[in-house]
Parts: structure tokens; C-alpha cells; sequence
């Protein structure tokens, strides 16, 4: 939900004078509070015992620091595009990742036969 959310945000804060126009009128509070949504998100990957989708954690850190770089006029614009990129590929990355639900009485039985008997 963090993350369709923030693809919205750089989709519109990188419309060229669109975004910027809104991003300055507020005073730049909108990148700080994406680079808070983008730290939200990277510490609910680190914490989460998922290793599979651990790896793609650094696109919400990319986030981070591409927030604090958008301050600059024009380099925010190509900025806000990559990281647009990038969160649809965060987005589907974690859609796609199984979930693994711990079951503390599962077990795993390795048998070499199909009934348990050689033939």
C-alpha cells in the first residue's frame, strides 16, 4: 500500500513544473515526508523475517537519498523518473515473493519410496 502510493507521488512530483510548482509551494515537505514513507518501508523489509525480498530493500534506500537529491531543480525531475522505475519493480517484486508462514508443527519426512516399502 506504502509503495503504490509513493509510485503515485513520483509519477506526479516528476511531471515537469507540475510537480515542482507543488513541491515548492509547500516548501519541500513533500520530499521529506517521501523519504519518510521510503525509511517506514525500509525498516519493515529489515525487520521482516522474509529473506527472499530482503535484497530489494536498497530501491526503498535509493529512495531515501533520492529524496534528499531532488532538492535540486532539475536533477529532481530525472530523479523522481528513476525512482518511479524502481518502486514498480519493488512493487512487483513483493507481489510476486511467496509467504512463508511458520507452523512450529510442521515436519519433513524424507522417504526414498512413494509407500514407505522397496519393491
Amino acid at each position: 500500500l506504502i509503495g503504490i502510493f509513493l509510485i503515485l507521488c513520483e509519477f506526479f512530483y516528476g511531471i515537469p513544473f507540475l510537480g515542482a510548482t507543488f513541491i515548492l509551494s509547500f516548501g519541500w515537505q513533500p520530499l521529506i515526508f517521501n523519504a519518510l514513507l521510503y525509511l517506514i518501508l525500509t525498516i519493515i523489509l529489515l525487520v521482516n523475517r522474509q529473506n527472499a525480498i530482503r535484497p530489494i530493500a536498497i530501491i526503498p534506500i535509493f529512495g531515501i537519498v533520492g529524496s534528499f537529491l531532488a532538492i535540486i531543480p532539475f536533477l529532481g525531475i530525472l530523479i523522481h523518473w528513476i525512482l518511479f522505475f524502481l518502486m514498480i519493480l519493488f512493487v512487483l517484486v513483493v507481489l510476486s515473493a511467496p509467504t512463508y508462514i511458520p507452523n512450529k508443527n510442521a515436519r519433513v519426512i524424507y522417504t526414498q519410496y512413494k509407500d514407505g516399502h522397496r519393491e
